[in-house]
């Protein structure tokens, strides 16, 4: 939004007055007005202007909530909560969430008044998965009575797969010209603690092929995948499939492992 002075006598000055609704910004901004004019030497001009939102509920550190770590593992993060109201005794008046089977949380007094500290936990007992929800804090502002937080909840495993997926790449195919050049590659699973087995393994794609070797029996496992190139049925061909590892472990019992193939 712009007020300017349409007429400016010769020798001077007018004045541009630029509003940036603080609704349409988040964090930081740049903006850009143009000048047009009937100066001939000067037609065009750019102003430009940049800023921080201010917001009236301040959250640090602000952001996505990431609650990452492995099964069992205790994962807290803290958040402090004030405002920039300087006309009102501020008060977090309640607080609820869309995930609360993934996460605890609770509101504690902060070290100033009108400040708090709300405390967000992982659920320890979530077995391997990856999922978003958020967190509404309710406040007595009414410039901002609802503040909402993105969370990020993510129990990682204790088996590690290196690498995660299998890329063959450019292979030949069978055609016309001759058979097609099978290709191998291989991947290890370790479980950095504890014991594991590997009780079998199948891929949905029957180009691919596995065999599995045992190089720290109950901790290393190295897992070959052969791709035998079916015959090309058209100039440019992928082939695709999902590998899983099953194992006896209760909170890791199936990874999953993507595998690729293109023709040349």
């Amino acid at each position: 939004m712009a007020k300017f002075d349409k007429v400016i006598p010769p020798g001077q000055e007018g004045k541009i007055e630029l509003v940036v609704e603080g609704a349409k910004v988040h964090g930081q901004f740049n903006k850009s007005a143009s000048v047009e004019t009937n100066d001939p030497e000067r037609p065009h001009l750019t102003i430009a202007v940049s800023g921080s939102e201010i917001a009236y509920v301040n959250v640090v550190p602000e952001g996505t909530v990431y609650l990452h770590g492995r099964y069992g593992e205790a994962i807290e993060k803290d958040m402090t909560i004030s405002t920039n109201e300087k006309d009102i005794d501020f008060k977090i008046t309640g607080v609820t969430s869309n995930i609360d089977d993934k996460i605890t949380y609770k509101v504690e007094n902060g070290t100033k008044p009108g400040e708090y500290t709300l405390k967000v936990s992982k659920n320890p007992k979530l077995t391997m998965q990856s999922s978003y929800g958020s967190i509404i804090v309710y406040t007595n502002s009414k410039k901002s009575p609802e503040t909402t937080l993105q969370v990020h909840v993510m129990t990682k495993g204790s088996i590690t797969m290196s690498p995660s997926m299998l890329n063959f790449g450019a292979v030949k195919f069978t055609d016309q010209k001759g058979p097609g050049v099978p290709a191998t590659k291989s991947l290890v699973v370790t479980k950095a603690t504890g014991q594991f087995q590997i009780k079998e393994i199948t891929v949905s794609n029957p180009n691919f092929k596995t065999t599995l070797d045992a190089v720290t029996p109950g901790q290393r496992y190295r897992v070959q995948v052969t791709f035998t190139p079916p015959t090309r049925k058209q100039t440019k061909q992928t082939e695709s499939g999902e590998m899983i590892i099953h194992t006896n472990d209760p909170q890791e019992p199936a990874l999953h492992v993507q595998l690729l193939a293109r023709s040349m």
